[in-house]
């Protein structure tokens, strides 16, 4: 993996910092056998979320947010980010634009709630991508940090909102997170499991354990795009109070 530039937004970043993190997760990488053949521009910047990949032309931007480089994660959103690019490098259907507009227009709800549907949707898809990153990256920082990374997302998602596709948002994400580390064999601690039946009994939520198992179950050769469908149609079936 190759760095074509690196700038920073901010005037704050230390930029030799982030560049010998990414060189350092890119050698983790090429001794994977993983390899990213675009060349990567690192952008810091002032973002709401830590980090996000973008193709540009013949190379990537990983976009890195200036609470990222704090955060003790950078190699962890690194190592996730590079995840992103080789997916679609590889043209993974988890990672294909026409996969994702194939299923939003076969898989929905009609009329009032469409708009709802479709925001959750998204959410889903969006997660069903990070997923197949993780797959990549679980490998370069280790089960245990994953474990406190998604530890604290989780317990943050439980909350009930006063509308219903606001609840089954995050009730999607308490599922990725879930799901995503039984994928990886690890045990999520006890108080996660509790305030997760907690709010799904409260939020009268009827498809949790669909979802985490939908994401959990992702496969990683054969027929994704029937998967990505399944678990839409549990999120559609959430949303409508089926």
């Amino acid at each position: 993996m190759q760095i074509a530039g690196a700038m920073d937004l901010t005037g704050k970043a230390n930029l030799d910092r982030a560049v010998e993190t990414f060189k350092r997760v890119a050698a983790k990488y090429n001794a994977l056998g993983v390899d990213v053949s675009r060349p990567v521009v690192l952008v810091v910047e002032n973002l709401p979320i830590m980090g996000a990949t973008e193709p540009a032309g013949d190379a990537f931007r990983l976009h890195i947010g200036i609470q990222a480089m704090s955060s003790g994660m950078l190699d962890g959103l690194i190592a996730h980010e590079v995840g992103h690019m080789y997916r679609i490098q590889q043209g993974h259907p988890s990672h294909s634009t026409d996969v994702h507009g194939r299923l939003l227009s076969t898989v929905g709800v009609r009329g009032k709630g469409r708009g709802e549907f479709l925001g959750v949707a998204r959410l889903a898809l969006n997660h069903v991508e990070d997923i197949y990153a993780d797959d990549l990256a679980f490998d370069v920082i280790g089960g245990e940090r994953a474990r406190m990374f998604f530890t604290d997302w989780i317990r943050r998602s439980t909350a009930s909102r006063s509308k219903r596709w606001e609840t089954v948002a995050n009730e999607v994400t308490v599922a990725f997170g879930l799901g995503n580390m039984e994928r990886h064999g690890i045990q999520p601690e006890d108080i996660v499991l509790r305030e997760t039946r907690e709010f799904s009994g409260r939020a009268g939520l009827n498809f949790l354990p669909q979802l985490v198992a939908a994401f959990r179950d992702l496969p990683k050769t054969g027929d994704v795009e029937t998967a990505i469908r399944e678990l839409l149609i549990n999120v559609r079936d959430e949303g409508a109070g089926r």
